[in-house]
């Protein structure tokens, strides 16, 4: 009983997904009720049409199918509402009588074998892609291995299914082709079919995915493994070679320009594992990587492990002024996927990255910031450093008289702006230099405390600028624009704070906070804040918008506590002010503001709960941040080498400790040798 259930359960599973075509499918002439109907519904009623070809195909009545189509041919070529036709519906119901018919239908009329859905939803799709959807290898064989078929075997072999059901993000993203979809829906004894009859394993949808990309995206890491192989294989006998030596042989493959299908990149310019760190497919991405390490020798649990960089770890670029491709440890960082920056392999590598050049960097770039706002402040202090004559004593004191500081104190002042500006002129020099090296876009893409430094840098440089404008124009403006300096220039040493174990997650909570918690608490409390003061501007019969403005500050202040009830009191609508005033007060002060201590509550909870995988994160971007800044000759200094070069490639050597796997390995040996002295 539950087979038929399924069947029909299956059906009606397609059938409403279709619902997302609401827009005209049908051509000719309809009657205005039915012109309403998404096509969806038009396609139930055309199956319930007595006398009609979709009648037959829902009923599975044989006999009346045949007879419709001696009658009319033409019946074989008809449309449904969402671009269906009847050998389409016949797959979709998929019962034995159903796929009987199919066949019947398919000898007699052999094109219909191609026939694509022609509406926009499901645009391309063949029944060989039905067939694999609903698991049945017999009717796949039977559709490329039937003789009346194989005039139409190519045909089937590399049809599309680019729909909008079908394009990426959609449930049913499966890689258009019929191979893709094999794969993606974990079927390998119908990729073998495929593959039998010539089917490509080098096929790319038109996101320019291969089927490594689409199985990455489906997170199917066995099936992975099955057709990287199964391609290998294939490489190695498209050129004669034998399997004697597996490492040669891929090698060879390389040094003939054939690209690995692994390291192949889509339109987007990722590879398979790239893909996986910008999705943030943690099982996905620990296995790409796993699948890919060289063991150089084992010692008990301990083993000698090798790690490739490629795609892993910056590339080094040929010169600077061109951009690298994108790699996993970037788009970590990037879209702050914590999962991932906690991989062991990553950390070992961020730590080696820290160790070698990033922490020595690190504190130099400290020590020298820390030192020039050091005299950044001393030379404001110095520069509003007055001589003033005052007179008389306690609240009848008088100032008489402002005299500018001493020569010396003006000299030091002039030589710590001059030094201010040269170390803004020499920071947004390095700016721009990180911007022509990445790109504009890029250096803003970046997140946390990499994006943290590089808006508070060029920030800071231009506000400088600013100041020593104004000051040659002799500008009132360049108190303001030194005021907010003197914030970016202090405020850029969180993003040194941030780098600290201690520190760092506190850095992360007032970011979230501040763009989170407060930023919702300011956009509900201005709708309060503009009303109540709209209210009491009415009540109190303020003049005019300095009227208004007023109204604003005591509503403000009224949250704060600061309220003189006395003169809500003297209005002339005493009680209603007075209501109003209380109203306020219980909503904004007693519970917006509580809701709002409280939702910094759970911030801190959560922050904190999860403060060791902020920290690893957080470190990881600025050592990214450091390394991005630096030219490839300083990168591939000896003292800054990170990495192990073997045949001129780069990988990250780690010892692993295994001590679980090596002592279970151990206790079936001891347990095979029991049974063999008992045997």
């Amino acid at each position: 009983m539950t087979e038929p259930l399924e069947l029909v359960a299956s059906v009606w599973t397609r059938l409403l997904a279709r619902t997302a075509s609401t827009e005209k499918q049908l051509t000719g002439k309809h009657d205005e009720d039915e012109s309403v109907l998404s096509a969806v519904e038009r396609q139930t009623e055309n199956s319930r049409k007595g006398g009609t070809i979709w009648e037959a195909v829902r009923k599975a009545d044989e006999a009346a199918f045949k007879r419709i189509l001696n009658e009319n041919p033409s019946n074989a070529d008809a449309r449904g509402p969402v671009g269906e036709c009847p050998i389409h519906m016949l797959f979709l119901y998929g019962t034995e009588t159903h796929l009987n018919m199919a066949r019947y239908f398919i000898i007699n009329f052999p094109h219909t074998i191609t026939q694509i859905y022609n509406k926009e939803e499901y645009y391309g799709e063949m029944v060989l892609h039905i067939a694999i959807i609903k698991r049945n290898p017999t009717m796949v064989e039977w559709l490329l291995g039937e003789e009346h078929n194989r005039a139409y075997l190519e045909q089937q072999l590399t049809s599309t299914a680019s729909g909008r059901f079908f394009q990426e993000g959609r449930p049913c993203y499966y890689g258009e082709t019929p191979l893709a979809f094999a794969c993606c829906t974990n079927q390998w004894n119908i990729v073998e079919i495929l593959l039998k009859f010539g089917a490509s394993m080098d096929v790319v949808d038109s996101n320019g995915n291969t089927v490594l990309h689409l199985l990455v995206i489906r997170n199917l890491p066995e099936m992975y493994t099955k057709y990287k192989e199964r391609w290998i294989a294939e490489q190695q006998a498209d050129k004669g070679s034998s399997d004697e030596d597996d490492d040669d042989e891929y090698f060879r493959i390389e040094n003939q320009r054939i690209t690995p299908l692994w390291k192949r990149l889509n339109k987007e310019g990722y590879t398979p594992l790239t893909l996986a760190a910008k999705l943030g497919q943690a099982d996905m991405f620990s296995f790409l990587l796993e699948e890919r390490k060289i063991t150089q020798w084992s010692f008990g649990p301990v083993a000698c492990v090798l790690y490739p960089l490629d795609q892993v770890d910056l590339e080094f670029r040929e010169e600077d002024n061109i951009e690298s491709p994108v790699s996993a440890l970037e788009l970590i960082v990037q879209n702050a996927h914590v999962e991932l920056i906690m991989h062991p392999r990553m950390i070992d590598l961020v730590n080696k990255k820290w160790e070698r050049f990033a922490r020595r960097i690190f504190f130099n770039r400290f020590l020298v910031t820390f030192s020039y706002l050091t005299v950044f402040l001393i030379t404001t202090i110095l520069d509003q450093t007055r001589n003033e004559t005052i007179t008389g004593e306690g609240d009848d004191a008088e100032t008489i008289s402002v005299e500018p500081a001493g020569m010396l104190c003006q000299t030091i002042c002039t030589i710590g702006r001059f030094f201010v500006l040269a170390g803004a002129i020499w920071k947004g020099r390095s700016e721009l230099k990180e911007i022509a090296t990445l790109g504009i876009r890029k250096y803003f893409q970046t997140t946390g405390s990499g994006l943290l430094e590089n808006c508070l840098a060029c920030s800071f440089c231009s506000t400088i600028f600013i100041v020593n404008i104004l000051r040659a124009l002799n500008m009132e403006a360049e108190t303001a624009a030194l005021a907010i300096a003197s914030l970016l220039g202090w405020g850029y040493m969180l993003f040194f704070v941030m780098a600290f174990r201690l520190t760092g997650p506190f850095v992360v909570m007032i970011y979230e906070m501040l763009f989170n918690d407060v930023l919702r608490f300011c956009i509900i409390y201005v709708v309060f804040l503009i009303g109540f003061s709209q209210t009491f501007f009415i009540l109190f019969d303020y003049n005019g918008f300095t009227g208004f403005l007023t109204s604003v500050k005591q509503c403000f202040l009224g949250m704060l506590g600061d309220f003189d009830l006395d003169s809500y009191a003297e209005t002339k609508h005493s009680y209603i002010s007075v209501t109003f005033l209380l109203f306020y007060i219980i909503v904004v002060t007693i519970l917006l503001l509580n809701l709002l201590v409280a939702m910094m509550g759970d911030t801190y909870g959560n922050i904190i709960e999860g403060a060791t995988q902020v920290w690893h994160l957080e470190r990881a971007r600025i050592v990214f941040a450091i390394e991005n800044e630096m030219e490839s000759a300083e990168r591939n200094l000896a003292r800054n080498k990170y990495w192990t070069n073997v045949d001129g490639e780069r990988y990250l050597q780690v010892e692993e400790v295994n001590e679980k796997d090596f002592l279970a390995a151990n206790s079936e040996e001891n347990v095979d040798t029991n049974d063999t002295k008992e045997d």
